[in-house]
């Protein structure tokens, strides 16, 4: 609201003045003005300056004469100074405003401030920090699945399942995840064509550079004809649980049918499908030294037999229960 400023020593004797011709207390004289009886002491002690709102009331109240040599200041009067002063200190620590070496100064103080009080800057997208996981069994696993229904960008890994057929794999590929990468992924799930499919997505520029450093590639799999990690393909242990994860993500239990000696048959099958011949390479290498007997054929590697995909059950295992549960749909069906 807009203020009247007096000269030094007068407004006191104005406010002393209008309790002398009032003839009221100081408290019913602020009951007048609806305000409090310290704000009238303020005034007196000239810690603030007088509204021009009140003192017209006294005035018209009392039949008391305007004040001489004040003037009154418009509402916000203290935005132009305030300006002023916060554009005077901008410019000591920034320097001018609006030069390149005045953003660069401003940006690398910026970037002091919020590694020195990240609290502050909450709602602000700061760099997410992933250090490299230690080498395991469960990070191969999961490195199996990048490479099965993963997909890489300069910014994003996005792991695409099915929520209608695997929703228990879906929440074990999330747990998978949070427990090897140190932060669990978002899940979006989308309607129309796509309404089947869950996306596992974990975002960020540390996180891209990280999974570099485990081996994985971003940019179309097929294109650049993608391989497990050496530090995977190196060890045994790691080698089968990638296996697991890629025949999880991109493989199949399947029954297939046929005849021997005249008699129908019904036969369990196993099956991996890419279009990176170095992945076919590898499930195909490490099931052979695992002792069973795959067969490559285009773009798939198959296990036909059923005591073949039994050992393969026990010794690998299945994490996606789709597959087990159709592994377990089979004998019903058969016995």
């Amino acid at each position: 609201m807009a203020r009247v400023i007096f000269k030094k020593g007068k407004q006191k004797k104005w406010i002393s003045q209008v309790l002398e011709k009032s003839g009221v207390h100081l408290e019913e004289l602020a009951k007048i003005a609806d305000i409090s009886s310290r704000t009238i002491r303020d005034w007196r002690r000239e810690k603030f300056s007088v509204s021009e709102k009140v003192l017209q009331l006294w005035i018209n109240r009392f039949h008391l004469p305007f004040p001489h040599q004040v003037k009154i200041i418009p509402d916000y009067w203290y935005t132009t100074k305030g300006a002023r002063q916060g554009g005077l200190k901008r410019m000591e620590l920034y320097g001018l405003l609006g030069t390149l070496e005045g953003r660069r100064k401003g940006g690398h103080n910026s970037q002091i401030n919020r590694s020195l009080y990240p609290e502050r800057y909450s709602n602000c997208n700061l760099k997410k920090l992933f250090t490299v996981p230690v080498f395991s069994e469960k990070l191969a696993e999961l490195v199996g699945i990048i490479l099965g229904d993963g997909g890489i960008t300069s910014s994003q890994l996005r792991i695409t399942l099915n929520k209608e057929t695997e929703p228990e794999y879906v929440d074990y590929v999330v747990g998978l995840m949070g427990e090897t990468l140190g932060e669990k992924p978002k899940k979006f799930y989308f309607k129309g064509r796509a309404s089947k499919t869950c996306n596992l997505i974990l975002s960020g520029v540390g996180l891209i550079s990280m999974l570099s450093q485990l081996g994985l590639e971003k940019g179309n799999k097929v294109t650049k004809q993608v391989k497990v990690p050496g530090w995977i393909r190196e060890s045994p242990e790691f080698s089968r649980r990638c296996l697991c994860g890629l025949i999880d993500t991109d493989g199949c239990v399947f029954c297939h049918k046929h005849t021997s000696h005249g008699y129908f048959c019904l036969n369990l099958g196993l099956t991996y499908t890419s279009h990176s011949f170095p992945l076919l390479d590898f499930v195909y290498e490490t099931l052979l030294a695992e002792g069973f007997n795959p067969k490559i054929q285009d773009d798939s590697v198959y296990l036909y037999r059923e005591r073949e995909v039994v050992k393969y059950a026990d010794k690998i295992g299945f994490s996606n229960s789709h597959h087990m549960g159709r592994f377990n749909q089979f004998f019903e069906r058969k016995y």
